[in-house]
């Protein structure tokens, strides 16, 4: 009688341990698989990386022991191919992929290095996978790398142009990429990105709509957001710096001049000396369309099948039960569908100080749209579907106030502004 718990805690072990054997199965051969796969694209690394893996939970499994030679023999293959072209390259950017094809095969041999020999499942015969250390010839492609890029941007900023200047900026970065620290890259990088800022002086848009600031001050929560967004994000004011309407209403209050048609083309260099910035931006709101709150409704049955009620009967042997009767159950259900929307249209360009030219014009358009259901229904809740309950539950929702769909649309529209600012700006 003793016996038999213990069995009992026996058998529960085994199946436990049958349990996460299997688990452990299915993991590395489904790595096993998804290496074959990768090594029939010629994803020889990706391959070697998964099969690594595989190994490491069982060493034994010979699918991935066999492919492991053959993959891991590709991999160093191509990347020795690859570094073999590219050392006859002429570019003087090449030791950027050198860089890269180095740095591939110092991650190939760290997978691989710790791994247990790998036999032959079938010979026995040790398939030796070379381990080669690469460190040093990675750390001079880097090194060369960062050179390349150093001497490159030292001849872009020999120029005093904006344009080559930021773009000598990017090649100190670039620089610094591949070698923290490298020279004195770091300084040269800051002293020519200051000198490769762009300044703009974004201008208060015009309301063209007729709608008289029914909306409110749509133009200037359009500028203001458009401008936030910009300042926010670091990248796009790398190389951006915005002038802020504080300081432009300063200027313009200073020369008593007025804002309405000063921004043209004629006008342009006179602008630019006095707030010293590269170019200006303006706009104009041409339309806000706002489509007033519409409810529509529809009527529709729902039924059921359902437990209306119980009663008791005796079976074969006389013994009472109970047992279901089913009835039909119906709802009338009222559907809801409540909508409105706003939509913000306009332009904008952007003018060159120096020449007064056009150098970018686009138009651009916001939306805010709204859209609720709920039900209300009489008759049974049982004969309601998930979803008409669901919404039944939810109850009436009332929709935004025009002012509040403006202002989302002229959201959207500043997002959209921003957006492409910080593509021009970079």
């Amino acid at each position: 009688m003793k016996i038999r718990p213990l069995v009992k805690n026996i058998l529960v072990v085994i199946m436990i341990l049958n349990l996460v054997s299997c688990t452990f199965f299915s993991e590395y051969a489904k790595l096993e698989r998804s290496a074959r796969d990768a090594y029939s694209r010629a994803e020889y690394d990706t391959a070697v990386f998964m099969l690594a893996r595989s190994l490491q939970i069982s060493q034994d499994y010979d699918k991935s022991q066999i492919l492991m030679a053959d993959a891991f023999l590709m991999a160093n293959r191509i990347h020795n191919n690859r570094i073999d072209e590219l050392e006859k390259d002429t570019n003087p950017f090449k030791y950027d992929e050198l860089t890269r094809e180095y740095q591939g095969l110092v991650n190939l041999h760290e997978a691989v290095k710790n791994l247990p020999p790998v036999r032959h499942p079938k010979t026995g015969v040790l398939l030796e996978l070379a381990i080669v250390d690469y460190t040093d010839e990675l750390s001079e492609a880097k090194m060369l790398a960062a050179e390349s890029h150093y001497q490159e941007a030292k001849t872009l900023s020999s120029s005093m142009e904006l344009s080559q200047q930021k773009a000598a900026a990017k090649e100190f970065k670039r620089a610094l990429h591949f070698v923290e620290d490298y020279k004195d890259a770091a300084q040269l990088y800051e002293t020519t990105r200051q000198a490769g800022v762009k300044r703009i002086a974004v201008f208060p848009f015009e309301d063209l709509s007729g709608k008289r600031k029914r909306y409110g001050a749509v133009e200037e929560l359009v500028v203001d957001q458009m401008v936030t967004s910009v300042m926010r994000d670091p990248s796009a004011t790398e190389f951006l710096e915005l002038i802020s309407r504080d300081q432009l209403d300063r200027v313009v209050a200073e020369q008593k001049l007025g804002l309405s048609g000063m921004v043209n083309e004629e006008t342009a260099m006179e602008v630019g000396a006095l707030l010293g910035v590269h170019e200006i931006i303006t706009g104009k709101i041409t339309q806000i369309i706002y489509s007033p709150v519409q409810t529509v409704n529809r009527d529709y049955k729902q039924t059921s099948k359902v437990v209306v009620k119980t009663e008791k009967y005796k079976d074969k042997e006389g013994k009472t039960k109970t047992r279901k009767i089913y009835g039909d159950v119906e709802a009338q259900v009222r559907h809801y569908t409540r909508t409105t929307k706003a939509v913000i249209k306009g332009s904008y360009r952007i003018v060159d100080v120096r020449t007064a030219k056009l150098v970018k014009s686009e138009a651009f358009e916001g939306k805010s749209n709204f859209s609720t259901e709920w039900v209300t229904f009489r008759g049974d809740e049982r004969a309601l579907k998930y979803g008409t309950s669901k919404l039944a539950r939810k109850g009436e929702t009332i929709a935004p106030v025009a002012e509040e769909m403006v202002s989302r649309a002229a959201n959207d529209l500043a997002n959209s502004l921003s957006n492409s600012l910080k593509i021009y700006a970079r």
